[in-house]
């Protein structure tokens, strides 16, 4: 697998008016976290998007390097948390936490969704309840997504993150029953049919209706 890197550089002036300008220039505000420690750095924004595509995940290790900075051969990092502007939904900040060789990490993986149900087929209707799961594995077992066949799922099936297929030497830390996707059976809604009482109610109204007339 080849391997992806990210342009970092230190940054030694903070606060508010220092992001806004700092993102006026084409970089995104992050922190590099480690173990209680933290770093203040800045990331381009067109080097970001380069390396995610335009979809964030967790579940990407890449290399850091530094363009201040010797001496940083070998660290490694990946997203832990990102903030959106809200009405633009451009991001403003990054949270990038590093990771130590031989550690255990806790992140989240995407799960993909493949195949068309055969409940679906059918006539059913599927929803897919949760997109990602939490795990815990070393740097080097991340997978950065698991698949969910959906063909064979019928009406009334349903997947859960403990039936998801992991490596054995990824555990799952979400819970084992969370509803990953679901197929249920499309309700008919039909017109009750009026009883003999209500039919018989419903003559005598007419009746005296006309009788008025």
């Amino acid at each position: 697998m080849e391997r992806r890197h990210l342009n970092v550089e230190i940054r030694t002036e903070r606060g508010k008016n220092e992001n806004v300008r700092l993102r006026q220039s084409g970089y995104i505000p992050a922190i590099l976290y480690s173990h209680g420690e933290s770093e203040s750095i800045k990331v381009a924004q067109k080097d970001f998007f380069t390396l995610f595509k335009g979809r964030v995940s967790e579940s990407v290790i890449f290399d850091i390097i530094y363009k201040d900075k010797s001496g940083t051969e070998g660290l490694q990092a990946f997203v832990k948390d990102y903030q959106k502007n809200p009405i633009t939904d451009e991001i403003i900040h990054l949270d990038l936490f590093k990771v130590t060789k031989g550690e255990r990490i806790h992140t989240h993986i995407p799960v993909e969704i493949v195949g068309h149900s055969a409940g679906v087929k059918r006539g059913g209707t599927m929803e897919i309840y949760n997109r990602e799961i939490e795990i815990e594995c070393l740097p080097k077992d991340l997978p950065e997504k698991v698949s969910v066949d959906v063909t064979e799922m019928l009406e009334g099936d349903t997947v859960h993150a403990k039936d998801i297929v992991l490596g054995d030497d990824v555990k799952l830390l979400s819970s084992p029953d969370l509803v990953i996707v679901a197929v249920h059976a499309t309700r008919v809604t039909t017109e009750a049919e009026p009883s003999e009482g209500e039919e018989a109610a419903e003559g005598a109204e007419g009746a005296a209706t006309e009788a008025e007339e």
